[in-house]
């Protein structure tokens, strides 16, 4: 149940996962639910052929969570959402790019919902509160010889994790959990949400593309006019961002010259 209190919605904190409790939650679908596993995306790609089109996998805890471009993802235990939704198309899958912006626009709504009112998005896919990382959320598209596409989208959000040297040592930069701004959510109720709306958005946004969802961009860029860092490769970009295309490909002022960048082999951050 939600109770408000001044502007914000909050759940009693549940505090171990439960496959019943969730599954209550899904009108469809299962979930698989496990106390430790080396990766929630890799439990999926695994398990391919013995699961179905919206199943979903979630762990109390991740030993080789990892992120975009070969990163890892830490998660201690029962402190966060370790979640793997599967999806599989029989024609050709979107872009990476696009599907990563529409999957990360539709948490942060569901972030927002509940009272995170100053979620942001750092291009494409990076969830912020208050310059500091929230939530990621990992595209995987695996497709082989029965062509069909196997997507695996893997979020992870930080809920109440204890901060530490050792896991800011881990992490890498600056991050916050829900925790810290006086948000507690239900863990079962949360990833039940996510993984309905993210199913019934992954329906929409196959048959009606990506246009529906750049409206929301605006609302949650995070870069919007800020000057950047892209890394492409091998090589280092510096500009300012202005949004993204109706592709999604980030817009950046380079001294009046625009390019538009997109690709799973980009890091962009706050210059």
């Amino acid at each position: 149940m939600l109770n408000s209190n001044d502007n914000h919605s909050f759940i009693t904190c549940s505090p171990f996962l439960n496959k019943f409790k969730i599954l209550t939650q899904l009108p469809e679908g299962k979930v698989i639910v496990l106390n430790e596993v080396h990766s929630t995306n890799q439990y999926i790609i695994d398990n391919i052929p013995y699961i179905r089109s919206g199943d979903a996998c979630v762990s109390e805890h991740q030993t080789q969570g990892r992120g975009r471009r070969g990163k890892i993802w830490v998660a201690p235990f029962g402190e966060s959402i370790c979640l793997s939704i599967y999806w599989a198309l029989n024609k050709t899958p979107p872009t990476i790019t696009e599907l990563s912006i529409m999957i990360s626009i539709v948490v942060a709504k569901i972030l927002k919902n509940l009272g995170v009112s100053q979620i942001k998005i750092k291009w494409p896919n990076d969830l912020y509160i208050y310059g500091k990382k929230l939530a990621g959320i990992l595209i995987e598209i695996i497709t082989r010889s029965d062509n069909i596409a196997h997507i695996i989208i893997g979020i992870g959000i930080n809920l109440s994790m204890r901060t530490s040297i050792a896991l800011n040592n881990k992490i890498g930069k600056n991050w916050i959990n829900l925790k810290d701004i006086g948000i507690i959510l239900d863990r079962n109720i949360l990833v039940a949400t996510l993984i309905n709306t993210l199913n019934k958005k992954l329906k929409d946004f196959i048959y009606l593309g990506f246009d529906p969802f750049i409206s929301y961009w605006k609302i949650f860029d995070y870069l919007y006019n800020k000057p950047i860092k892209l890394l492409v490769g091998n090589h280092t970009i510096y500009g300012t961002a202005l949004g993204i295309n109706m592709h999604g490909a980030l817009i950046v002022d380079q001294s009046n010259v625009t390019g538009h960048y997109s690709g799973d082999d980009i890091s962009v951050d706050l210059s």
